[in-house]
């Protein structure tokens, strides 16, 4: 009789708790790649450890975890007695005889807490949202963009094994990769794929067609601060593949101040003159 009791109740309430943490990533993952780890070649599908993590982080956890919603008094006692009713429930009740009111609403507790601690995780990652720099539209960022898309110079054709090869223009690159990255999530939001095609590769357009077939809707997505770094350089065959490190402040559908770090992979053939750099991955960066 017990086994039933825990059966009856356990494994609906696990797998609703599954189905909470899951779906509060993707209810909250708006933004242009949906903040998911994807691209053309294997290694890009898998997030990056960020090695130096900040002396303070460690303090700022601890202080949101101190002020987590629904892990204060009222969070505590709620969660306390609602655990004990349903234990109780299960250890000491009679017979079987189905939800009655009471347990309808010891489940809906649960799963209220569930998906407030869930929520509590991810925002444990964001910082408060004060007063910020304006967005950065897609008529803002032309000119970067232009850049981005120049052809390679006749020195950038080196086959060379270096870190930075011939011809690359570091600090073009970097602002042509940030008008990229304005540029590509207003088309997202408006759900604008042909111009995101011809700024990504077919692999990654198809990651993203999908997306949108999940998310058919508009969004609205703000680029509040945006700051990017080199990741590497390097030459694969005749393709220069840059990485750029992003860390953006960003707001979706304005909601909570979210704090990015991604690295997006550009590439480019050298051998084509015509050729120009277009988004081949992203990759997540994860504070270890």
């Amino acid at each position: 009789m017990f086994v039933k009791r825990v059966l009856a109740w356990g494994v609906p309430i696990l797998a609703l708790v599954a189905f909470l943490a899951v779906s509060v990533d993707f209810a909250e993952a708006k933004r242009f790649g949906g903040g998911r780890s994807f691209g053309s070649k294997p290694s890009y599908q898998k997030s990056v450890t960020n090695p130096q993590k900040p002396a303070q982080q460690s303090q700022g956890q601890s202080a949101g975890a101190m002020n987590q919603p629904g892990r204060g008094l009222m969070g505590g006692m709620l969660g306390g007695l609602l655990m004990g009713g349903l234990l109780g429930s299960l250890f000491f009740g009679g017979s079987f005889m189905g939800p009655g009111l009471f347990d309808i609403l010891i489940i809906g507790g649960l799963l209220y807490l569930a998906y407030r601690f869930f929520k509590s995780r991810k925002l444990q990652e964001r910082t408060d949202s004060g007063p910020e720099p304006g967005p950065m539209r897609r008529s803002e960022s032309g000119a970067g963009w232009e850049n981005l898309r120049t052809p390679p110079s006749t020195g950038s054709k080196s086959a060379r094994a270096v870190p930075v090869p011939e011809g690359f223009d570091e600090r073009e690159f970097l602002e042509g990769a940030k008008a990229a990255f304005a540029r590509l999530q207003q088309s997202w939001d408006e759900r604008d794929m042909d111009d995101i095609r011809q700024f990504t590769s077919p692999e990654v357009f198809r990651t993203i067609e999908d997306h949108a077939r999940q998310e058919p809707g508009p969004s609205r997505t703000e680029t509040l601060l945006l700051e990017a770094s080199l990741y590497e350089v390097r030459q694969v065959g005749s393709q220069t593949v840059a990485g750029v490190e992003f860390n953006a402040r960003i707001q979706e559908d304005g909601g909570p101040v979210e704090q990015v770090r991604e690295i997006w992979h550009f590439g480019r053939y050298d051998n084509d003159p015509k050729a120009s750099w277009v988004l081949e991955g992203i990759q997540q960066v994860e504070e270890r």
